[in-house]
């Protein structure tokens, strides 16, 4: 009689294996959200999470029962008080537990990184891909030939768009916050460089989401130009959400709090922290300041000053420099011709004066200025000034991020209010 009881309830043999069965049916109905959901999750959200089928397993089941308690509570309503506060206090707890899950599974090593957002035609790839794959059309002899055929194509197609990209180098200004950073995204981990940060606002708020949609998941380099916090004061959040490889400064001995902190940070080990002297080359970049001998002490006058070379095309870099530095570094040297030139606004007078103008003759100027705090305004001045050199130039008050894209044929600039320039018009 027990038998035959046991074997009406689970006719395959037992509870064992139809509870194995059971989860088997679930995981691979997650499994299947997850394999339709990739790349569109790449897409919209920038992210790749290989644990999320496994996560879902106990996280799904928590967010239906806790649906059902608010749907219990809703039915309840006023003419049972009793079961409905039972069934909102089983939704919140079943809500907390499905979080607390979820942040437990984001632990993991390795549960999610991020990605840089597909394009349209290999998302239909994927799809593509997918379908044909599920079909069965593959066991066909015709399938099998059409299908290798799709494989060269695709990754033909794949290559050279690889190659492609490989060989550009991207640039992006960004306004934050009164100050600015620049992050270069060149071919492999070597070329990524983060010049400053801003402010820790501007980290949580603007940088992170940016670097985020970039696919960065660490920091391999980052350069702090000078002591100011609207460039460097951000720094801690950027170690706690991203990691930072290495730190590079210049040798100047800067009084700011923030600043020194900073560099106190990545003195253990102090592999982490390099330094950047007047005159060294490093990858794509040339230091031309501050100079170890002056006797300059505002922190606008020893900003770092770094002259990059992509493929043939000059960036000049000049943070927040002051007039005074300016001056300096005129006498220094004057071989300072660059194609473009990024440069902020310092604490007391104006960037890029006239003989430093000259001396660059630049192709494109972006002003890195901002709407807040009233001083970090370009001035009518200054626009004046410059509109004088019949060059493009373009203040990052009015056109917001600015991406610069190089390669061996030249350069091409493209602003979110969408002005658009190249070196080849």
């Amino acid at each position: 009689m027990t038998r035959s009881c046991r074997n009406r309830s689970f006719p395959n043999g037992g509870a064992l294996t139809w509870v194995l069965r059971g989860l088997a049916r679930y995981f691979s109905l997650s499994l299947a959200a997850w394999i339709g959901s990739l790349p569109l999750s790449a897409l919209y959200f920038h992210l790749f999470s290989p644990i999320s089928p496994l996560a879902n397993l106990i996280a799904v089941p928590l967010g239906t029962a806790a649906l059902m308690a608010n749907l219990g509570a809703l039915i309840c309503g006023a003419w049972l008080p009793f079961a409905t506060e039972l069934f909102n206090n089983a939704a919140w707890f079943l809500m907390a537990a499905m979080t607390d899950v979820s942040e437990w599974f984001t632990q993991i090593p390795g549960s999610y990184v991020y990605v840089r957002a597909p394009s349209w035609m290999w998302i239909g790839v994927y799809y593509g891909v997918v379908i044909v794959a599920l079909s069965g059309w593959l066991k066909l002899r015709s399938g099998k030939f059409f299908a290798t055929a799709a494989t060269v194509l695709i990754a033909i197609i794949y290559f050279v768009q690889w190659e492609k990209s490989r060989a550009n180098t991207e640039l992006t200004v960004l306004p934050l916050d009164g100050g600015h950073a620049v992050f270069v995204n060149g071919a492999g981990r070597n070329n990524q460089w983060l010049v400053d940060c801003g402010n820790a606002d501007a980290v949580n708020f603007t940088l992170t989401p940016f670097l985020r949609a970039q696919g960065m998941n660490k920091i391999p380099r980052l350069v702090l130009t000078e002591g100011d916090a609207k460039n460097c004061g951000g720094e801690a959040s950027l170690e706690q959400l991203f990691g930072v490889r290495k730190l590079w400064t210049s040798s100047i001995h800067f009084r700011s709090a923030v600043y020194n902190k900073t560099v106190e940070s990545f003195e253990n080990p102090p592999s982490r922290h390099r330094i950047f002297n007047c005159g060294d080359t490093n990858g794509c970049w040339r230091i031309l300041w501050p100079s170890t001998t002056n006797d300059l002490s505002r922190a606008d006058d020893n900003a770092l000053v770094l002259l990059g070379n992509f493929s043939g095309t000059k960036v000049l870099l000049f943070s927040d420099l002051s007039p005074a530095g300016q001056s300096a570094l005129l006498a220094l040297t004057n071989d300072l011709h660059a194609d473009i030139v990024i440069a902020g606004l310092p604490a007391s007078g104006e960037p890029l004066g006239d003989a430093l103008a000259d001396a660059i003759q630049p192709g494109v100027i972006v002003i890195a200025d901002s709407d807040y705090p009233p001083m970090r305004r370009a001035s009518r001045k200054l626009k004046e000034r410059l509109e004088q050199r019949a060059v493009p130039i373009i203040y990052t008050r009015d056109s917001d991020a600015v991406k610069i894209v190089i390669n061996k044929t030249g350069w091409k600039l493209s602003a979110m209010d969408g002005q658009k320039f190249s070196s080849n018009p």
